[in-house]
C-alpha cells in the first residue's frame, strides 16, 4: 500500500511545485500575491519537503537510498525529518495568511520547534537498535520505535490541529466575503483533518500496544497509508487550489 500511495504523493507535489514556480516567474511584478513572500517561501518549501519525504517512504526508493547511504532506515529518518518540515512550513505559511502582518514571533516558534524535534528524532534514531528492526509500527514492541514513533506523531498531530483550526477559520472569512480560494482552503482544511487522523491511527496503535489491546497490524498497515495520502494530496492541492483562484480572481477584476 506505502508504493502507490506516497508514490502519487510524490507526483502531486512535484506537479504543485512546477505551478507555484511557474506563477512565481510569470506574475512577477503584476500579482499582489508577491507581498505574501513569507508565504510562498513556506509553500514551495512544503512541496520540496514533502516530495522528498512521500518519495522515500516508497520502499523500492528507500531500499536503495539505504543501500547507497550504507545505513539501515536513513530514508526513514530523512522522511520523517522532511514531513516535520513540511508540517511547519504549513504552519508559517497559514499564519502569513491569517494576519495582515508579519508575524515574527509565532513563525520563529514554529521554526525553533522544528529544530528540536528533528534533534529528538535523531537522538532517538540513533538509540534504536536498526540492525534488528526498523522504525515503523511492525516493531513497536521495542520501547526505542515507541518512543521515536510518538514524537514524531505528536508533532504532526500537534500541527495538524493547528493548520485545521487556522484554514478553517480563514475559509470561512472568505466564502463571507465570496471568493473563490474557500473551496481550496476547505480542502486544505479536510486535508489537515486527515493528517490528525492519521496521527491519530498510528498513534494510537501504538498506545493500544503498551495497554495490550492492539487491532491486527494489516489494517494499521493499510488504514494509515491511506489517511496520509488523503491528507498530503488535499493539502497540497488545496493551497494550489486557493492560489489559483486568487489569481484568475486578480486576473477578472482586471479585464473588466
Amino acid at each position: 500500500m506505502d508504493g502507490p500511495v506516497f508514490g502519487l504523493c510524490a507526483v502531486v507535489a512535484l506537479i504543485s511545485a512546477a505551478i507555484l514556480v511557474y506563477l512565481r516567474f510569470t506574475q512577477e511584478r503584476r500579482s499582489s500575491l508577491l507581498a505574501y513572500r513569507v508565504s510562498q517561501r513556506a509553500h514551495f518549501t512544503s512541496l520540496v519537503c514533502c516530495f522528498v519525504g512521500t518519495l522515500l517512504a516508497v520502499p523500492d526508493v528507500a531500499d536503495a537510498v539505504d543501500s547507497v547511504a550504507g545505513s539501515d532506515d536513513v530514508s526513514f529518518l530523512i522522511s520523517d525529518i522532511a514531513a516535520v518540515i513540511f508540517c511547519a512550513s504549513l504552519q508559517v505559511l497559514i499564519i502569513d495568511w491569517e494576519y495582515n502582518a508579519p508575524h515574527h514571533a509565532g513563525i520563529a516558534l514554529r521554526i525553533g520547534f522544528v529544530f528540536v524535534v528533528a534533534a529528538l528524532l535523531i537522538l532517538e534514531f540513533r538509540r534504536a537498535d536498526r540492525v534488528h528492526l526498523d522504525l515503523s509500527t511492525t516493531y513497536v514492541r521495542n520501547s526505542e520505535v515507541r518512543t521515536y514513533l510518538l514524537t514524531y506523531l505528536g508533532f504532526f498531530a500537534a500541527a495538524g490541529l493547528e493548520v485545521t483550526m487556522r484554514s478553517a477559520k480563514i475559509a470561512r472569512a472568505v466564502r463571507r466575503q465570496g471568493r473563490p480560494s474557500a473551496t481550496g482552503l476547505s480542502i486544505t482544511t479536510a486535508g489537515a483533518a486527515f493528517g490528525i487522523l492519521y496521527a491519530i491511527s498510528r498513534g494510537g496503535y501504538v498506545l493500544a500496544f503498551e495497554g495490550g489491546h492492539t487491532w491486527p497490524l494489516a489494517i494499521e498497515n493499510t488504514l494509515s497509508p491511506v489517511l496520509a495520502g488523503m491528507s498530503v494530496i488535499c493539502l497540497i492541492g488545496g493551497l494550489t487550489l486557493a492560489v489559483l483562484s486568487s489569481l484568475g480572481l486578480k486576473r477578472a477584476g482586471r479585464s473588466t
